[in-house]
Parts: C-alpha cells; sequence; structure tokens
C-alpha cells in the first residue's frame, strides 16, 4: 500500500526503503527543490556519492534510466520516472555553516539540518550526511570559466520523479528553504512524497 505525505517549507522525511520499494517526490506548486541522501541499511556508513554517480554514469545531468551510486560504487537508487529530466549533481546541501558566509545570514533554516533532524531517529549523525542529489535543482556550469550558475528550477506543478532501491537503504529528502538565491523560485512551496 502507497504511503504518502505532504512536506511543507522547511520540513523533511526520513525513511526505510526496501529492495524494489519506490519513493516518488511531486513538485506541488512548481520550482521547488529537494535534496535526497541515501545509505545502506546494512552499514550506514557506506552512503551515496556524488562523485560516485556522475563518473559511472558519466554525466552530471542524470534522469530517467541512470543511477545513483554509494561511496563503494554500489548501485543504491535507480530513477525509473522523471518528468523534468534536470536535477543537480554538483552542490552541497545549504547549510548553518554556507549561509553566513555565502549571503551574510545567520541562523537560517537549512536543508543540513532538516537532514540532520529527519535522520536521528536513524542514529545517523551529521559528519556522515553525504552532499545529495538535488531533485529538481537547475545549475549549469560555463564551459568556458567553470563558473557554477543556479537557475529557477524546471520543475511545473505536477512534476515528479521516481526512484526504486536496489538495495534496502535509508532515504531522507527535504523542502529546500533556501530563499537566497533562485533555486526555489523565490518562494518555498510543499512537495509531496510518496512511498510505494
Amino acid at each position: 500500500m502507497a504511503e504518502s505525505g505532504l512536506l511543507g517549507a522547511a520540513d523533511g522525511m526520513a525513511a526505510r526503503l526496501d529492495r524494489g520499494q519506490r519513493l516518488r517526490i511531486e513538485d506541488v506548486e512548481g520550482e521547488q527543490v529537494s535534496d535526497l541522501v541515501a545509505f545502506l541499511a546494512e552499514d550506514v556508513t557506506e552512503r551515496f556519492s556524488q562523485a560516485n554517480t556522475r563518473k559511472l554514469n558519466n554525466s552530471w545531468l542524470i534522469s530517467s534510466g541512470a543511477t545513483l551510486y554509494s561511496t563503494k560504487c554500489r548501485p543504491m537508487l535507480a530513477i525509473i520516472n522523471d518528468t523534468v529530466g534536470r536535477h543537480d549533481l554538483q552542490s552541497s546541501a545549504c547549510s548553518p555553516y554556507d549561509y553566513p558566509i555565502r549571503f551574510g545570514v545567520n541562523d537560517h533554516a537549512s536543508c543540513l539540518a532538516i537532514l540532520r533532524q529527519q535522520l536521528k531517529r536513524f542514529q545517523i549523525p551529521e559528519h556522515l550526511i553525504p552532499d545529495p542529489f538535488n531533485v529538481f535543482m537547475a545549475s549549469c556550469i560555463d564551459a568556458k570559466t567553470g563558473d557554477i550558475t543556479i537557475e529557477r528550477a524546471k520543475s511545473r506543478s505536477g512534476d515528479y520523479i521516481v526512484f526504486e532501491a536496489l538495495e534496502p537503504c535509508i532515504v531522507a529528502l527535504t523542502v529546500c528553504p533556501q530563499d537566497q538565491n533562485d533555486c526555489n523560485g523565490g518562494r518555498i512551496t510543499p512537495l509531496r512524497a510518496t512511498l510505494d
């Protein structure tokens, strides 16, 4: 039976997925980013790796048919369906540590803090939280200068992405509270997460 939950601004969730179980993330209103991380249930020190995922997919732009890999190159999650096709595989989670440096803002809600809170019940400490798969986030890299530009998310109301667990995993995600750049279109709106 499917379990569905509406996640509001600066909210998040964490859950265990058994092999073959699916997670669907839907953008309810459009242009809303989510930070997704994953850990092997049998050993949470083996976790999602941005670098291995880029390397083994031979791309930093991945979508349907691609696989998210662990720090030991184990396939963790497969992208089964994706109506957006544009996500970020470069950026770290926004955090209490970078807001003061990047934006001069203190005590701002952040994806890292949300993930830390959601993963407490699985006894996963902050230092094990990897850089995320940034669902729906649109970033561009200038081929000549290497400069990275953050754009508005390409997702629209009702767009979604579906992951299937290839191993038993603990997965956590956020409703990104970033309002200091364009990634969420200037406002924070809900996401719907469904486990099936």
